[in-house]
This record gives C-alpha cells, sequence and structure tokens, in this order.
C-alpha cells in the first residue's frame, strides 16, 4: 500500500500581508508572528460564490518542505477557495514533532489560534467537516474526503497519543467519529468544549481555556463503564424516530428480514457450491453501487485477479469471459475502475498461513486508507491456530477479536465458515445453520446476524436468516433469491411482490 509522493505546486502568487490582512487575523486573536510561522500570505483570488476577484490570506500547506496546496479565504466573508486539486494533506504539518502528542482540528483558523494559545503541535483537516452526515456518521459518498489520514498514517502512528477538537456541532462529531476509526480510536482522545469551535474558545476565554480543553480530553469511549446519562440524547432521538432500519442489500424481501448495519458481525453458511460467496459479492456490490461503501476482502479460496472478474460481472451482469452476453472492453475497463475504486483486496499469496492477528492489522490499514465499512473473510478454515487452544477456544476467541475490531473501526465483517460434514439423508441435505458449522457453539453465540445460503431446486437459492440479536436489522425467517447464470448475479423472484 504505497503512499503517494508530495508533488510540488506549480509557482503560487505569495505577496506579503499587508494591514489589512494583518488587521483580519488580529479581529480572530493571530498574532503576526503565528502568521509568519505558518507562513500565510496575501493573494487576490476569484471566489465562485462572490462572483469576483477578492483580496484574500492564503494558507498553503507543505510536506517534506514542498508547497502542496493553498487555500484561500477571503477578508470580507466567510467564502474559500483553493488552489487546482485541492489539500490532501494536513494544514501544519511540516511543523510536527513526532515525540509529541498531536493535536487535529477542523480549520485553519482553529490551527492558528491552537498555537496562538501555547499548542504547538496542531494541525487541521484540509477539507473541514464533511458536508453529508447520516445518523451522526460522514455518509460513505464523502470517503474520498480522507485521503490525509493515509498520506500521514505513519506520522499518525507515530506520535504517542492524538486529541480530536473538532466544532461542537453535528458535522463536527461526525469528523471526529470517522478521524477516530481511521486512525484508530485507541489512539485518539476527544475535547469537549460549549463553544462553536477552538477558534471562539480562544476568543472568548483565552489561552488557558484552550489549553485546558486539550490537556483535559478524555480516551476514545472504545469501551467501558458509562452512566446512562451518556446516552440520552442518542435515547431521545431514538424514542423519537424509532430505531430505523439498518442499510439495504438491494433486495427488498431479504431487506425484510435482514438489513447490514456497521459494527456488526454476520456469520454466513451453507455447503459447497450452495453460492455463499456468491451472495456475500453480491451485497457488497449492492452496497457499493447504492451507498458508496468500500471493502476489504480476505478471499483464500479465489486469486484476486478471478474475484475481481466475478465482481465485474456482478456489476455489470455480464460475463467477464467468452460466452453469451460477454461484456465489452469499454464495459470492462469502467468496470475495473469501478472495483478499484470500491475494493481493496488482503492477498494471500505468501507462503506463511494468515493468521487473524494478520487479517484484522491489514484491515486496520484499509479503514485508513479507503474508509472500507465492509471485512469478508471467506472461509475460516484458512486461518491458521497458532495458540495453544484447543479449536473451539481459539474460535471463540477469534470471533471475540473480531467483534472488537467491528466495533472499534464501524466496519460490517462477513465471516464465511463451512458447515460440518452432515451424511446425506435421502436426496436433500438438511438446511445448515449456526449449530451446524464445524467447531465451535461461539458460531452461533457470538453472531450479530447468522444467514444460510442454501441452493433448493433448479435456480431458486434460500436466503434462511437463523439469528439477528437486534430487532431493528432484522428477525429470523427465510426467503428465496434467484441465481442468474449469465452473470452469477441474483434477483428476486417476479412473483414475489
Amino acid at each position: 500500500m504505497i503512499k503517494p509522493q508530495p508533488q510540488a505546486l506549480p509557482p503560487v502568487s505569495m505577496g506579503a500581508l499587508t494591514e489589512e490582512h494583518l488587521g483580519f487575523l488580529k479581529s480572530r486573536g493571530i498574532s503576526e508572528k503565528t502568521a509568519q510561522e505558518f507562513k500565510l500570505f496575501a493573494a487576490e483570488k476569484y471566489f465562485g460564490r462572490l462572483q469576483c476577484r477578492a483580496s484574500a490570506i492564503g494558507f498553503p500547506y507543505y510536506r517534506e518542505g514542498k508547497l502542496t496546496s493553498a487555500k484561500y479565504r477571503a477578508l470580507e466573508s466567510k467564502e474559500f477557495t483553493q488552489d487546482q486539486g485541492g489539500a490532501q494533506d494536513f494544514f501544519g504539518l511540516d511543523k510536527v514533532d513526532p515525540t509529541k502528542p498531536l493535536v487535529i482540528v477542523e480549520g485553519e483558523m482553529d490551527a492558528l489560534a491552537a498555537y496562538e494559545a501555547g499548542v504547538p503541535n496542531v494541525v487541521s483537516v484540509p477539507a473541514g467537516a464533511p458536508m453529508k452526515v447520516r445518523d451522526g456518521k460522514v455518509d460513505a459518498s464523502e470517503d474520498a474526503r480522507f485521503s490525509f489520514v493515509w498520506n500521514s498514517f505513519d506520522l499518525l502512528k507515530a506520535v504517542p497519543y492524538i486529541v480530536i477538537a473538532s466544532d461542537n456541532d453535528s458535522a463536527g462529531q461526525a469528523l471526529a467519529e470517522e478521524l477516530a476509526r481511521r486512525i484508530g480510536k485507541e489512539r485518539c482522545r476527544l475535547t469537549a468544549f460549549v463553544q462553536k469551535d477552538l477558534n471562539d474558545l480562544f476568543l472568548q476565554e483565552g489561552s488557558e481555556a484552550v489549553k485546558q480543553a486539550i490537556d483535559g480530553a478524555e480516551p476514545y469511549p472504545v469501551s467501558g463503564l458509562s452512566q446512562p446519562s451518556k446516552y440520552f440524547d442518542r435515547l431521545n432521538e431514538l424514542w423519537t424516530k424509532g430505531t430505523g432500519k439498518g442499510t439495504s442489500t438491494g433486495y427488498l424481501n431479504v431487506d425484510e428480514i435482514y438489513t447490514v448495519a456497521q459494527s456488526q458481525l454476520t456469520v454466513v453458511t451453507g455447503y459447497p457450491s450452495s453460492g455463499k460467496s456468491n451472495f456475500v459479492d453480491q451485497l457488497m456490490v449492492n452496497l457499493a453501487r447504492r451507498e458508496g461503501w468500500k471493502f476489504a476482502i480476505c478471499s483464500f479460496e479465489n486469486q484476486p485477479e478471478t474475484h475481481i472478474s466475478r465482481l465485474t460481472e456482478l456489476y455489470t451482469n455480464k460475463r467477464f469471459f467468452d460466452g453469451v452476453d460477454r461484456m465489452d472492453e469499454s464495459e470492462k475497463d469502467k468496470a475495473l475502475k469501478w472495483v478499484e475504486k470500491h475494493f481493496l483486496f488482503l492477498d494471500s499469496e505468501t507462503v506463511e498461513p494468515s493468521t487473524i492477528d494478520s487479517i484484522l492489522e491489514r484491515a486496520a490499514i484499509a479503514v485508513a486508507r479507503l474508509g472500507i465499512r465492509g471485512l469478508v473473510i471467506d472461509p475460516y478454515n484458512y486461518i491458521e491456530n497458532r495458540s495453544d487452544f484447543s479449536e473451539t477456544e481459539f474460535i471463540s476467541s477469534m470471533l471475540t477479536r473480531v467483534q472488537a475490531f467491528a466495533k472499534a473501526y464501524g466496519v460490517h465483517v462477513w465471516f464465511v465458515a463451512h458447515p460440518a460434514k452432515i451424511s446425506r439423508s435421502g436426496v436433500d441435505l438438511p438446511r445448515p445453520d449456526g449449530m451446524s458449522i464445524s467447531g465451535s457453539m461461539a458460531w452461533w453465540a457470538k453472531a450479530d446476524c447468522g444467514i444460510t445460503v442454501h441452493r433448493k431446486e433448479g435456480l431458486e437459492v434460500q436466503i434462511a436468516v437463523w439469528k439477528c440479536r437486534y430487532r431493528w436489522v432484522g428477525t429470523q425467517g427465510e426467503t428465496t433469491l434467484i441465481y442468474g447464470k449469465t452473470a452469477g448475479t441474483y434477483s428476486e423472484p417476479e412473483d414475489m411482490f
């Protein structure tokens, strides 16, 4: 996973700050010395919303001594513009000391205010808070805005810990959640202040209040003891709006018994060639197409190129290889570009067998790099047990760790596991469930949701939910999908509705 090298920006007109510029900065509590430290400059830029050129302050973005981007704030109104390509790094990145805790704020003015208040190791995100927030979280369509996390991932891992001091509004809280999800919540601390943002806190209460907010930041609430009052706002929202549902699978009949919620674990089982892996692939394609979700795939039984070809078939509903209704070259190229945008592969082409540690470590990197919201591990029996645990103990411990990962990183995990061998009885094999999976009862006990994909006569495939921990996500039940031979897609029976 190679990070992009910093590309120097073409020459930028960087004028000296005038009394007008310095006067504006002074009104926000920022001294000329701090402006010089961050190399602020004067410029005249065209602002689309103002439909005119205006005097502005330039905020330069540096990486490894190279000017990589610049943003501009109009003096007469709170309007911003930036150079072509946009900033892909933290503002203030080149001033960071990796041996000290790092403070992340929402805007350049907040970073300047924190620095002015005596907080030296501070950076700002380049694009502010996300525009689209759903249920208190950043919408998947905003994922591309967070490339700066991956670009500075080595630095974020090197500092002792990170304090997130985003704005005190819903967008700021969603920004904090997404930053912590990508960086790792165990490394993050959160500030709490009444004012809208750090710059307002600085102006209203001074340097000491800013330092107290930073020093008083509390560890991110991954787990522990909490007073019920901590959840009152969330409970009041549930009381008013109800729990709602998880994200749609793309099938109305499946949604009646199963939807997809972040931070949960779904165990999928079924006999070989029943279509369970293909069904999970179809869910990923539906979620990527409809919701913009991104995924990491750990697939032991398929080479990445084979798996990618299958995803392109599900995306185009056409064959990748020779045959009837094959995609043409332009359709193939479009599908490959789409797969590149939404999927990462945790390939297993090394000699050493995969461990659950290596899978989850790489998945955590995929959260930072692409902002994945889904992880597929398929199937279980390729994961090596290097502990002294029995198989039953190992599976229980492994699923506990997977659950913890899902909750900490806001990722839905699909774990595919084969049932134990069952002697054939008559013509049909009995439909397996969580109790039938080889190795441990933990498959049933620790799953949030459990699904069996069971092939019936002809092209009918039965989707059976045998466990659903939360009623708002789904319920026990079964429904039928029709398997399409051409591209391996699934569809609802025509007479279902």
